[in-house]
């Protein structure tokens, strides 16, 4: 579970080690950090011994993978048991005015350095995308998304969210037969529409959107090695309901 889900809930209810303890509670086995609510590596370590989960990733922001950070970054986290670091989009993008372009062929480099200096500590870096991966394009007319999968090395991970591939008309299992054995995690979520973009609750899109096609894509995944599926819910953030009903539909398909 993707603990952005319940960052309110985090800090609303008794902290970090409380919410650990709920979430192993609805039977999730794994969770994916998004900050680290000032505890330290730890501290974060006796709190997932402590719940019975392990962390199966982390979400941080670009720099995090820059020359002067990406030996702290993997230092900090592998001292509490995870080996798996992924971007979700933060400076991921070029600013106002930056050439798509050029940008890319920077953004290429940048992850590809990265990875093979994180690799030298036991970890793995990744991109997680949001709509902008499919609906942005380079002047040959390649996405983002194809055209930095298609130039980095295997060794920088795929983290596909599904319900934003969805979102953005694109089918995530092609993606995974694009770009094969690069995911060792996927993010599960549906997205709904207008007042309830991000409302929904796995198998129930909502609002007319089109749901993740999830009987389709298990045997995708499976076959891929996929290992975990990160459960993201993207509103009700104080609450525990939409992380619980999503657990049991992935239970209901066997998935846990």
């Amino acid at each position: 579970m993707q603990l952005y889900s319940i960052h309110k809930y985090i800090k609303g209810k008794d902290g970090l080690a409380k919410a650990l303890q709920e979430v192993a509670k609805i039977g999730y086995k794994g969770v994916e950090f998004a900050g680290y609510y000032g505890a330290s590596a730890d501290e974060i370590k006796k709190m997932l011994a402590d719940a019975g989960l392990v962390a199966c990733g982390t979400h941080v922001g670009r720099a995090e993978f820059g020359p002067d950070k990406i030996k702290a970054t993997c230092e900090f986290n592998l001292a509490y048991g995870n080996s798996f670091i992924c971007c979700p989009g933060g400076g991921n993008f070029p600013g106002k005015g930056e050439n798509l372009d050029d940008f890319m062929k920077m953004l290429v480099d940048y992850y590809n350095t990265a990875a093979e200096t994180a690799a030298t500590y036991g970890c793995k870096i990744g991109l997680h995308n949001h709509k902008g991966e499919f609906e942005r394009k380079l002047s040959n007319g390649q996405t983002y998304w194809d055209y930095f999968f298609s130039q980095t090395a295997d060794n920088v991970c795929m983290e596909q969210d599904v319900g934003w591939t969805t979102a953005a008309g694109r089918d995530p299992c092609i993606q995974y037969a694009k770009f094969p054995h690069r995911s060792p995690t996927l993010h599960a979520k549906e997205n709904g529409m207008g007042s309830k973009k991000f409302d929904a609750i796995l198998g129930q899109p909502g609002d007319g959107a089109v749901g993740v096609a999830w009987d389709r894509l298990f045997p995708v995944t499976d076959a891929d090695g996929v290992k975990w599926y990160v459960v993201e819910c993207e509103r009700h953030f104080d609450s525990l309901m939409p992380i619980t009903e999503s657990f049991k539909f992935l239970q209901s398909k066997g998935r846990c």
